[in-house]
């Protein structure tokens, strides 16, 4: 029960975000494709390679582990400083327990629901020359890491097996360096569809 409530409440602050951007999407089952006539995207980072792939609330989503960064700092210095105050006497034993208590919870939540953001792909760039990809994704922190990897080393999403996880985000699983992205193709644009479904596998 307690994974599929945080499931729920992840996949409300997508829609949410959805809303506030107010992009005309329109979804498929698995693919979301922008209504307007289709052009060209070029990346002002990576020019020299081919947009895939592109995760619109990226940076919303990336805002709740920054936060979560943010508010452990905050936390870390308020404990200490909320008992320092109670063993002077200016704070109640009572206060400080409430303070600490409430940090601690707030922490502890945004710990547990920065977890489904974690990992979280934001864009896919794809280079034909070499078939070098560049998977840009959220770390644990919120912090931007551009992954070059090869087409060779991505497993195909499809032959992943079913999680409940599913209906919110796939896996992208990379062996060679034990790690496991998250995409999001329900929210997310899938700009070159064919080479996609080449790298990353079928939608």
């Amino acid at each position: 029960m307690y994974p599929r409530l945080l499931l729920n409440l992840y996949e409300r602050s997508i829609y949410r975000a959805s809303r506030t951007v107010g992009l005309n999407i329109t979804r498929t089952a698995y693919t979301t494709v922008k209504r307007e006539e289709k052009t060209e995207i070029v990346s002002e980072k990576f020019p020299d390679y081919k947009v895939l792939y592109i995760f619109p609330f990226v940076k919303k989503i990336s805002s709740v582990n920054i936060l979560k960064r943010k508010f452990t700092i905050l936390n870390g210095i308020g404990i200490p400083v909320s008992i320092g105050l109670s063993l002077t006497g200016i704070l109640t034993v009572d206060t400080t327990i409430t303070l600490i208590t409430t940090g601690l919870t707030i922490t502890l939540w945004q710990h547990t629901l920065g977890l489904l953001c974690n990992n979280l792909v934001g864009y896919i760039y794809w280079k034909s020359d070499d078939g070098k990809v560049i998977l840009s994704y959220i770390d644990y922190w919120g912090n931007r890491v551009d992954l070059k990897t090869s087409t060779n080393e991505i497993n195909f999403i499809s032959d992943n097996p079913t999680s409940f996880t599913d209906p919110l985000y796939k896996k992208i699983i990379l062996p060679s360096q034990k790690l496991s992205l998250k995409i999001n193709l329900k929210h997310g644009q899938i700009v070159d569809i064919e080479n996609f479904r080449c790298i990353i596998g079928g939608v």
